[in-house]
């Protein structure tokens, strides 16, 4: 008899064993026991995953043109890089449109994939080689752990930010200090990602530090990866009342392609753009991501090359293509979803304003950041002080035992314990209930001995 203890896996697979993946096991936890107002009303409600239930209606009768049982549609698409119809939608009616990069973008410069996460780990493939790192700063979407490191077996370079803000210049020099230290341990630092607007924070960058950013990345020769993927989704000139007046100074979206004279901050072809249909168009779960860069025609021929396992399904790219079409269709469903997204997010804030609970404003996105340490038993603060997490687990599992999925900062590597990151992007009845139930949730947690 064979020895059972001998590996039947790879290294590389044993290696995808061998840790819990937070922000998955919550989203497991959701999925299995999904709240449904009629056939499941004591189901889990889902305000920790960002994403948008607010346009189903108006989704539902744009896909509902669309012949699914057409036949051609059961074969192999146009080419695993996305049919060039549906990439020139995506150069002349989202890109050329709103993002008003100084050099028109063309459909030639991208290379379509079944979603951004398949997106952003065909990036990594392409620039680096396992073991080399990709730098990030705190807090960052937790996604990017996996997109970077599950297949492509390149490292996350967390640079901890502390009590330093992102949309603070000074940070940069910690990003430098991170690479260095990095480096100083044998990785290789090959590229720097970004999420503009930021996730989980919900704000936008502005020109300055955009700029600095290009500094860095030039200066240290490294890759640079702009996640701009809620670039339509900016809602605070949609605010009124006191959700307006709380906004800090705000820089409005700026995407890297809109500014000038990039050569004179970086060399163009280490800049690069991801975005996607799961955010700004509310399609989580048809996975089409997109990478554009428009400077390096030798990455995007990289990744044509392994295009073939992320290859969009033929009715994907079909309904994405009809979508996409047509430019006044594109405009009333972002301004619309603009404005719910103004409108829920209004309702979470005054929400969390009236029981003292603090959080960063957003302008964008599907969330918001709130400091829930106020609620955290008086037997951990000492432990959540010094980092421990248990803290946080028993706010995160109080809340899911009420029937609500709020996403923990462990997920987008905080050093803070006790911070969470709040999607409001869901129907009103359903966002009113789920934070009743968080609320209650975190009130009995406070009273744990």
């Amino acid at each position: 008899m064979m020895n059972n203890k001998i590996p039947r896996l790879s290294t590389r697979a044993q290696e995808n064993l061998t840790g819990p993946n937070i922000m998955l096991d919550g989203v497991r936890k959701v999925n299995s026991n999904k709240y449904d107002a009629v056939a499941n009303p004591n189901g889990i409600i889902n305000l920790g995953v960002a994403e948008n239930q607010l346009m189903t209606k108006e989704l539902t009768e744009i896909m509902g043109t669309v012949d699914h049982v057409n036949p051609k549609l059961f074969g192999y698409g146009e080419s695993p890089s996305g049919s060039r119809k549906l990439r020139e939608h995506f150069a002349n009616n989202i890109f050329n449109r709103y993002f008003n990069p100084v050099e028109p973008v063309s459909f030639d410069q991208m290379v379509l994939s079944a979603g951004c996460s398949a997106t952003v780990d065909n990036f990594t493939f392409c620039v680096c080689d396992p073991g080399e790192g990709i730098l990030i700063t705190t807090p960052f979407y937790g996604g990017f752990n996996t997109d970077i490191m599950a297949k492509s077996k390149a490292k996350v370079v967390v640079c901890d930010l502390g009590d330093c803000s992102p949309f603070d210049v000074s940070h940069v020099d910690l990003m430098q200090n991170a690479l260095q230290k990095a480096e100083s341990e044998g990785i290789k630092v090959k590229a720097v990602v970004l999420s503009n607007p930021h996730n989980p924070l919900g704000r936008n960058y502005s020109r300055e530090i955009l700029i600095e950013f290009l500094r860095f990345a030039s200066r240290n020769q490294v890759h640079i990866l702009f996640d701009e993927i809620y670039a339509l989704s900016i809602f605070d000139d949609k605010l009124e009342g006191l959700a307006k007046a709380e906004q800090p100074d705000s820089a409005p979206f700026i995407s890297v392609l809109s500014i000038p004279d990039l050569e004179q901050y970086c060399e163009k072809d280490l800049i690069h753009v991801a975005y996607g249909m799961s955010k700004d168009f509310c399609l989580n779960g048809f996975r089409c991501g997109c990478l554009l860069s428009p400077w390096n025609h030798e990455l995007i021929k990289a990744m044509q090359a392994i295009a073939v396992f992320t290859w969009m399904s033929s009715t994907t790219e079909a309904m994405i293509t009809k979508l996409l079409s047509d430019p006044d269709t594109i405009e009333t469903f972002t301004q619309t979803n603009q404005k719910r997204l103004a409108e829920s997010y209004t309702l979470a804030v005054d929400t969390l304003r009236e029981h003292n609970i603090p959080f960063l404003p957003a302008q964008g996105g599907h969330f918001l950041w709130a400091d829930f340490r106020q609620f955290i038993p008086r037997s951990l603060t000492a432990s959540a002080a010094a980092g421990e997490r248990a803290a946080e687990h028993l706010l995160w599992r109080a809340m899911l035992d009420r029937g609500v999925y709020v996403n923990l900062g462990e997920a987008f590597s905080e050093s803070k314990v006790g911070f969470f990151r709040l999607t409001f992007a869901v129907p009103v009845p359903m966002l009113k209930l789920g934070l009743y139930r968080m609320l209650h949730a975190c009130q009995g947690a406070s009273q744990e001995e």
